[in-house]
This record gives structure tokens, sequence and C-alpha cells, in this order.
């Protein structure tokens, strides 16, 4: 769980807050507003908006507009749903928090926030706000930009989300991941690529990067072990070029074992890198596919720039 690494003091939880419902989130069952309601004026948060947006950018729109209304901000969704109000939220006074509602919910398991959401109400209402860091990737001939708060992929399991079929996601949850990830098994090659780690460029093949600002990826793996989200760095976590039978078996064990050093093809820890692959790239950001924009791909952490909601430590 999130410890207070940073300098900066923890505030109390907020009293007041508004709702923002992902309602593509994981589960057959759409997200139940009135309830979501009744739990927090119960556990003494007052929510006093409740907003669907119907896109990712209508997220990024409507926790925009609320940062400067409320103290607090609900997103009952995803990591996803997460991802896409991040934006509206960094640098502001608001605290933005999570409800988990959907398939995977790293971010919730990251800060030992609870998955039923009577005890996540809870634990978030006796919980406190801390300042923590968020990854940023740029791909600057595309003049694009995008935000991150758990990990960026660029490789294997960027290919692994383009692939998950939204409408099986819904119905099988993880399940479409682990169809999707066989179907990239049989089609992904390693790309070749210059990384430049804070200014020294090193030229490698790769399988798959994880440039990670939290430890647990993908669930409950602690794949960057010593990962921090408040302390100023992303953490590096490499796999190259092997026979697909060898990575298969390495994807076993890392199952099996729950950790995984890598194969150590780049530093342990970076502040910016700056990747330039040979060929286009799949990458992901928080669970979530990226556009094929072409040229190279820049990523930097950008410190204490999100006031984290976080559950009671208890």
């Amino acid at each position: 769980m999130l410890e207070a690494a940073s300098t900066v003091l923890d505030d109390a939880a907020p009293r007041r807050a508004a709702l923002l419902i992902n309602d593509e989130a994981g589960g057959t069952r759409p997200v139940d507003a009135d309830r979501i309601v009744r739990l927090c004026r119960r556990a003494g948060i007052e929510i006093v908006d409740v907003r669907r947006p119907s896109s990712p950018d209508g997220m990024a729109r409507a926790a925009a507009g609320l940062a400067e209304q409320v103290p607090g901000l609900l997103v009952a969704g995803g990591d996803g749903a997460i991802n896409a109000a991040l934006p509206g939220c960094l640098n502001r006074p608001v605290a933005l928090g999570m409800l988990p509602a959907g398939t995977v919910n790293v971010w919730a398991r990251e800060i030992g926030l609870p998955q039923r959401l009577e005890r996540a109400v809870e634990s978030l209402a006796h919980g406190a706000v801390q300042a923590v860091d968020v990854g940023q990737a740029v791909w600057p001939e595309a003049g694009a930009h995008a935000y991150f708060l758990l990990m960026a992929g660029i490789g294997f399991d960027g290919e692994v989300t383009r692939l998950v079929d939204r409408n099986l996601k819904k119905r099988l949850g993880r399940g479409a991941y682990a169809q999707a990830a066989v179907a990239a098994y049989f089609r992904h090659e390693p790309y070749a690529a210059t990384v430049e780690v804070d200014g020294v460029a090193r030229r490698l093949r790769l399988t798959q990067l994880v440039v990670a600002n939290c430890r647990r990826y993908g669930g409950d793996l602690p794949l960057a072990a010593s990962a921090e989200p408040a302390d100023g760095w992303l953490d590096l976590w490499t796999l190259g070029p092997a026979p697909r039978l060898v990575h298969a078996a390495r994807f076993f064990r890392i199952v099996l074992a729950g950790a995984d050093q890598g194969d150590r093809l780049l530093p342990a820890r970076a502040r910016q890198l700056r990747i330039v692959p040979e060929h286009e790239v799949a990458i992901q950001l928080d669970g979530d596919p990226m556009p094929p924009y072409p040229g190279p791909i820049e990523l930097s952490i950008v410190p204490a720039t999100l006031r984290a909601w976080l559950p009671s430590r208890g």
C-alpha cells in the first residue's frame, strides 16, 4: 500500500464530493448511483453532483469542470476511468478517488482500497489525501500527449490491449485479456529501438518495456516491486527477445511466483526516457491502448502533481 514517501503532508479526506460514473466499466450490471450516494452519506461524505460521461473525453471534461468546484471527486469505474479523469485534476485542488467497478482495478489494489463498494466508501471516508506523481507520455511528431498513473507498456502488452474485444470484456472480464494475450503471443515480434534513459542512449531489441509509476501490474502482480508513486521516479522492467515457448514459460512463472526482476536491459529507474523504435510499436497506458502515433515516444515523471484520495491505512 502507498505510504507517505512524499514530503507533502496528508490532508483529511474530503467531506463533499462529486461522483463520475463510467457506464462502460467491467461487469454486466450498471453502477447504481443512488446506492453510492446513500453509502457516502452514511459514511459522512456528501455527494453534491452525479454525472455519467459517455466517453473518455467526456470524463476528462467533466473532471476539469468540477475540479475547482468540489474538494473531492470520486470516479466509479476501473483504471481506464481514473486515467480519463486524470488530466482534469492535475495541479488542481481537487482530490481524486476511485470506487472500484472495473475489470482489474489495479489502482485500488495498489493503494489498499477494498474491492467491495461498502468497504471502499467507508475506507475512503476515513482516509487521507496525498500528493503523488504522474507519468507523462508525449509523441512529439504527432503533437500528442497523455498521462498515466500506473504504468506505460511498450511492446507485447500494448499489442494485447489493442486486441481486447470490448464486448467480450463486458461479458468475461479478465478472460477477454487472456484471449487477447493468446492472440498477441502468436503475432507479436520483438522491436529494435534506441532507448535514451536520462540522457544516456542504448540500442537494443525488446519484447516488452514497462515504465512503472506503481508496483502492481495486471492486478496483484508486483512487477515493479520497488516502484512508489510518490518518489519522483519511474521504474523500468524489460523483457528481451526469446523463443515463444521460453516467453510462455516465463509468463507462467511470473503469474505463479508473483514477481520477476526482468532482463535488466536498462537502468532500474529513470526520470525521463525517449524511445525511438525502428517501426511503429504498440503502447498502452494504464491498461488502455493508445493510437498508433508515429515517431519517438517520450516518457517522464511529473512529481507531486495529483492529489490522490487514499483509503484508511487500517
